[in-house]
This record gives structure tokens, sequence and C-alpha cells, in this order.
């Protein structure tokens, strides 16, 4: 753990394409499978996945970068009302979270739980709610909140058992890459 805040090793080329693709499916995720109950309410996303595998396998400044970076293509790719910097702060923390729990490749079925959990109740009932009350007004950040909770609720068994199918995946794949690295 001496090594959690190190950037040494997370920017080499490698990493960055392969974080480079992920945004790239994150943003084809909030694109194409993202369901919305309202243009500022979202119900239903697999969004959160790639996000928690940069952050598990690249830690915690690979998180909150791609947290900033996915969050703001995802937007401009997109974009639903107008740009608002200080979501991606929401992101940025909730990579971290991950990171926290997640690094370096443990998905153990608590630590997913426990992240989930976290975001869930810091990001998306805290921060968004903070956002959602400067956008919107109080009365309407408590509605979207309450509507959330529900969402949220209902989706964090689906979230733990997609990221640790996915993460398990992810890390596999990363471990032949550099399996296939060392033997060239």
């Amino acid at each position: 753990m001496k090594n959690f805040f190190s950037i040494k090793n997370v920017f080499s080329v490698r990493n960055l394409t392969i974080m480079a693709l992920l945004a790239a499916l994150d943003v084809v995720l909030a694109r194409y499978t993202t369901i919305h109950l309202t243009p500022q309410f979202t119900l239903v996303s697999f969004e959160y996945i790639p996000a928690a595998v940069v952050s598990a396998l690249f830690g915690p400044w690979a998180g909150i970068v791609f947290g900033l970076v996915s969050d703001t293509v995802g937007y401009f790719s997109n974009p639903v009302g107008p740009y608002l910097p200080i979501w991606a702060i929401s992101a940025m923390v909730a990579n971290l979270i991950q990171s926290i729990f997640l690094y370096p490749g443990k998905f153990d079925w608590w630590r997913i739980i426990v992240a989930r959990l976290l975001v869930m109740l810091i990001v998306t009932m805290g921060l968004n709610f903070i956002w959602q009350s400067i956008y919107f007004g109080a009365a309407a950040a408590v509605y979207y909140n309450s509507a959330r909770i529900i969402s949220n609720i209902i989706q964090l068994p689906i979230q733990v058992i997609l990221i640790r199918i996915f993460g398990k995946i992810a890390m596999r794949t990363v471990q032949r890459l550099n399996a296939n690295r060392q033997s060239i």
C-alpha cells in the first residue's frame, strides 16, 4: 500500500491506451445503454463498469483523471442540458472511492459492495444532491434524490455482480498482456 498514490507506472503508453479504450467504452455505454427518466435524471446506466475497472487496475490517480476525462468527453459527445464542470467532481470522487477499495485489482465481494455503497451515499446522495440543488433548486433536488434512492437500491446488486465479472475479466486480460510483454 506504500505506492497507493504513486503515479510512476500509471501513465505508461500501454496503460494510457487501455484507459483510453475504457474511456471510449464508458462514453458508448453512457450514450447507448443509459435509460433516462427525465433529461436530468438517469434511471439505469452501465457506465460505472469501465470507471470501476480503471480505478481497480490503475489506482487513484488514473481513476481521478479517468473520471474527469470520461465525464467531459461523455457530455460533449451527447450533451443534455448545459455543461456544468462541477459534475466531473462527482465522477472523480466516485473513482477515488473505488480505488481505495478495489486497487490493485481486488474484486472481492465485500470490497465491491462497500465501494458501491459509499459511492451511492457520498457521490449520488451527497455531491449530486448539492449540484442539483445549485442547478435546479432544493425542491427539485429532493424529488430527484428520492427517485434516485430507489433506483440505486434496485441497481446495487446488479452493479456489484457486473463489476466483479468484468473486473475479473479485465484482471486476467491485463495479466495476459503482462505475460506476453515479458516473453518478447
